[in-house]
C-alpha cells in the first residue's frame, strides 16, 4: 500500500471514529433526558399507587364501619317489629273483643 492510500486510509478511520464518537454522546445526551423524564413518570405512579393503597384502607375500615351500622339497624329493626306486632295484636284484641260485645 502506498503512503496516499495509507493516508486515506487512516482520514477514513479517524472521519469514522469521530463521527461514531458524535454519535455516541448524542445517544448518551438523549438516555439522559430520556431516564429524567422516565424517573418522573415513575414517581408520579409510584405516588398514586401509594394514594391508591391508602385510599383502598380508608375504604375498607368505612365499608367495616357502614356494615356494623346496617347490623344494628337490621337488629334495631327487628326489635321495632316485634314490638309492633305486639301492639297490632293489642288492638286486635281489644277491637275485637269490642266489635263482639256490641254485636251480642
Amino acid at each position: 500500500m502506498d503512503d496516499e492510500k495509507l493516508d486515506k486510509t487512516i482520514e477514513f478511520i479517524l472521519n469514522n471514529q469521530a463521527q461514531f464518537s458524535a454519535n455516541n454522546q448524542q445517544l448518551q445526551e438523549y438516555l439522559r433526558e430520556f431516564q429524567k423524564t422516565a424517573d418522573k413518570r415513575f414517581n408520579a405512579l409510584e405516588r398514586a399507587t401509594v394514594n391508591l393503597y391508602n385510599l383502598t384502607i380508608e375504604i375498607s375500615a368505612n365499608i367495616k364501619d357502614l356494615s356494623s351500622d346496617v347490623k344494628q339497624l337490621r337488629e334495631s329493626q327487628k326489635e321495632t317489629d316485634e314490638r309492633l306486632n305486639a301492639v297490632i295484636f293489642m288492638a286486635e284484641k281489644f277491637f275485637g273483643s269490642q266489635n263482639g260485645k256490641s254485636e251480642s
